[in-house]
């Protein structure tokens, strides 16, 4: 039960863009453990013969648990999510900003050589992010090719164990995020096989994100860990193009927002300086958040 719970808070932070599962593991003291199960992770646990061996080799009932606590906090969760963007985009936004501007350090404080050699890494992680949103694949209204939902997934999960980094805000840029969300709503409330399709390609390529290029970042993290972070704490930074709340929407009525991807929108500047108060605001709270999480990892190290 405790697993499962650890579980719900992980599943609560990866639903949220610019927060960190990885964080959460970190503060929940289950971090170490959930590296080692996942790279003990192999297509081996399919075979029957095997599977008991590897069940008992990768850690099963501990992923099964915080795994299972997880989708339970993304079902639960997912419609408010999906409501909170598509009618209040610009006070959500704002806060995950907030979030992500107080996080930030998170990835940067692991650098242990701060030198200009692996700084300069910080660079192209921000690039990739410019790259991404201006030659974005995805728009408002169209149907997501399969392999989209796949790499996506594959590459999204990979960042859930990453302290700093989150999953949910690389589906984000990738214009991934609330078709994902309105699927999942879809899915718990009027079942169709569209929405039970695009979950399974989905949860498939979180799976092979998982086996496959998990390994590759922890690859990178023990050869050139300093030269990784500094482009981890470079995509992040570079989120806040993508995440910044003042944008042009349409002029549709509330009801037609069903449609209107985040990531496609125009950025602007304040209309007025009570809009802009208003969501000063919750980019404030987005930063308390964010600070008060790092004060609960302190008091769990301590």
């Amino acid at each position: 039960m405790i697993n499962v719970i650890k579980g719900l808070l992980i599943g609560l932070a990866n639903i949220i863009p610019g927060v960190s599962g990885g964080t959460f593991a970190l503060v929940l003291g289950i971090y170490t453990r959930l590296i080692d199960a996942v790279n003990k992770l192999s297509f081996n646990i399919f075979n029957p013969s095997k599977f008991k061996s590897e069940f008992k080799k990768a850690d099963g009932a501990f992923l099964l648990q915080l795994f299972g606590g997880a989708l339970m906090a993304i079902a639960g969760l997912a419609w408010i999510m999906d409501y909170l963007l598509k009618f209040h985009p610009g006070p959500t936004l704002a806060f995950f900003a907030g979030l992500i501007i107080a996080s930030v350090v998170i990835p940067y404080r692991m650098i242990e050589k701060k030198n200009f050699k692996n700084i300069i890494y910080i660079i192209p992680g921000i690039l990739l992010v410019y790259f991404i949103y201006w030659f974005r694949f995805a728009a408002p209204g169209a149907d997501l090719s399969l392999f989209t939902l796949f790499i996506s997934a594959a590459v999204a999960i990979s960042a859930m164990i990453l302290p700093g980094i989150s999953g949910s805000f690389i589906l984000l840029i990738l214009g991934v995020y609330q078709p994902i969300i309105t699927n999942i709503k879809s899915f718990l409330f009027h079942p169709t096989l569209d929405s039970f399709r695009v979950l399974t390609i989905f949860g498939l390529g979180c799976l092979a994100g998982l086996v496959f290029f998990v390994r590759v970042m922890q690859y990178l993290l023990h050869k050139q860990r300093d030269k990784t972070l500094s482009f981890l704490v470079g995509l992040v930074a570079g989120s806040l193009i993508v995440l910044w709340p003042f944008k042009a929407y349409p002029n549709t009525v509330l009801a037609e927002k069903v449609d209107i991807a985040i990531i496609t929108a125009r950025n602007i500047m304040p209309t007025s300086a009570g809009e802009l108060f208003y969501y000063l605001i919750f980019f404030t709270a987005g930063i308390v958040g964010a600070r008060g999480l790092k004060l609960l990892e302190k008091n769990k190290d301590n």
